[in-house]
């Protein structure tokens, strides 16, 4: 058993976690591109500044960056923006105006998901897309 663990390589793991956050955010940022100007309205009652452009960034990295991340390129900044992205979710959208804790109560949902999708890319930040990704190869 030690032999058949010790033969994985962390970096099929990292692939794994890519492939995963990636998914998730794909599958978010998708109705977001679609509707840019309703997230904007929505950032703009939420106070997140520059609104529009805010909508933009966000909906472009949700939809554009889990490409990026199954290709294993720019993980490290693609990676970084989807974490300040889930704190800024947290922060404004969960704590501040929802008023949720971390796992919520009563029915109404915390920021559990977002903060472990944070934890997710914040990991990618620091550990790099791994020896399987056009990042690799780039010597990135």
């Amino acid at each position: 058993m030690q032999a058949f663990f010790s033969s994985l390589s962390p970096d099929w793991g990292l692939l794994i976690l890519r492939l995963g956050v990636a998914i998730v955010f794909f599958a978010h940022g998708l109705p977001k591109i679609k509707n840019v100007g309703n997230i904007a309205g929505f950032f703009k009652q939420a106070g997140i500044p520059l609104a529009g452009l805010s909508a933009w960034v966000v909906s472009l990295l949700e939809t554009f960056g889990p490409i990026l991340l199954v290709l294993g390129l720019g993980t490290r900044i693609v990676g970084l923006g989807m974490a300040i992205a889930m704190l800024v979710a947290i922060v404004v959208v969960k704590i501040r105006m929802a008023k949720v804790g971390f796992a919520g109560q009563g029915g109404q949902g915390g920021w559990e998901f977002e903060f472990i999708l944070g934890v997710a890319a914040l990991a990618l930040v620091f550990t790099g897309a791994g020896a399987v990704s056009l990042d690799a190869g780039l010597g990135w």
